[in-house]
């Protein structure tokens, strides 16, 4: 019985002997299976080719309406921050002095223009009478001469009198341009222009509106090879606008398309060599002035499009000591970094413009544990991604 029982204990250790064994096996097996990780193969969509930037808007142009004579400021006639008209009558100047200053030089020139004429009559009253030598020529020279010294203090005066007018004007100020005035900088009551020209307020042109930007030397040498390797294909496909330039589109801080595009109406000489970028300027039309000097926004300018466009989710670019990498699988499941020349941002999507081709696998998760050479086991997803195209807009 006891020798029994001793058989039976072994059996049942060598049981759990060979089912340890067997575990220990199963799970190698399952360490060493590949990993599987979702992976996406590349089919191409329709991309525009374009590059995003940060445009400041700026009014053109921008005045500042200053007193240009002295006196007393009685008033101003418009809301601050409001759009005014060009013409419309925004600041008056205490008028008395110059209204007087004006009849005074009204008075100057009557008496001016008196003397001239008594001058006149006497050269002529004179002239007979030094042919017959009843008179010097030299009596007749002076004459001649009042005659045009009266003459000058006419000039003279009529001169004193436009001034007079022009300073008399001056006391009403009026906007040379349409476009948005800012708060008013010294109130009625206080002295203004003594000694200079005191500023009152500053308007800026809105209609059109012009929008600064800075286009990246390396954005920009990408995507112009791009478009070179691209060009046959773009050619029927460039978006130009009337006058033969490239349409500009703007979009705004609550991330909505402006309704208008815009055009580019300078472009800078040389590349900044402390920035590395050009300056750019477009100008977009702001008839309802909603686009106001300062205001901060997304510019996108369009170049063209292409059909076999390359996007990929902006989560499986992954950047490396300023660089952009991929991680692809080749025909052997296994994976690959990638250098890869990134594009336009496009929501939670990227634009590739370079590194990346048509039916490469990409991977889509798992890059804190993968590594080049290591063989995964790929779960595949369908490409479905779509950039949308620039919202309709009125040129």
């Amino acid at each position: 019985m006891k020798h029994r029982i001793l058989f039976l204990s072994g059996m049942v250790i060598l049981g759990s002997f060979l089912f340890l064994i067997s575990g220990c096996k199963s799970k190698t097996k399952e360490l060493m299976k590949p990993p599987e990780l979702k992976v996406m193969k590349i089919t191409g969509t329709r991309v525009p080719l374009s590059i995003n930037m940060v445009g400041q808007a700026e009014g053109i142009p921008t005045v500042e309406i200053r007193a240009r004579v002295e006196g007393y400021l009685e008033n101003w006639s418009f809301k601050e921050g409001s759009i005014i008209q060009k013409g419309q009558v925004l600041f008056t100047i205490e008028k008395a002095e110059y209204v007087n200053n004006v009849d005074y030089a009204v008075a100057d020139l009557a008496n001016k223009e008196a003397t001239w004429e008594y001058a006149k009559l006497n050269v002529s009253r004179l002239r007979p009478l030094v042919n017959t030598n009843a008179i010097s020529q030299n009596d007749f020279d002076i004459a001649s001469t009042e005659e045009k010294q009266a003459k000058a203090a006419v000039a003279s005066a009529k001169a004193s009198l436009q001034q007079a007018k022009l300073n008399l004007s001056y006391t009403t100020l009026t906007s040379p341009i349409t476009g948005y005035i800012g708060a008013v900088e010294v109130r009625p009551g206080n002295l203004v222009g003594r000694g200079e020209s005191t500023l009152l307020a500053t308007v800026s042109a809105v209609n059109p509106i012009y929008v600064n930007f800075q286009m990246n030397e390396t954005s920009y040498l990408s995507i112009m090879r791009w478009a070179m390797e691209h060009k046959d294909k773009m050619k029927n496909r460039m978006p130009l606008k009337d006058n033969n330039t490239l349409p500009v589109y703007m979009t705004l801080s609550d991330k909505k398309t402006y309704p208008y595009s815009g055009t580019i109406d300078f472009i800078g000489r040389e590349i900044d060599p402390g920035t590395g970028t050009i300056a750019l300027r477009a100008e977009f039309p702001n008839e309802d002035g909603l686009i106001k000097p300062g205001t901060f926004s997304e510019v996108t300018l369009i170049l063209g499009e292409t059909d076999d466009g390359i996007v990929i989710p902006q989560s499986s670019l992954q950047p490396i000591q300023n660089k952009d990498f991929v991680f692809i699988l080749d025909s052997a499941d296994k994976v690959a970094r990638l250098p890869v020349i990134a594009g336009q941002h496009i929501g939670n999507m990227i634009v590739i413009l370079n590194g990346l081709e048509i039916g490469d696998r990409i991977l889509l998760e798992g890059y804190q544990k993968i590594q080049d050479g290591m063989k995964v086991t790929p779960i595949m997803v369908k490409d479905t991604l779509s950039v949308p195209q620039v919202s309709e807009v009125s040129d």
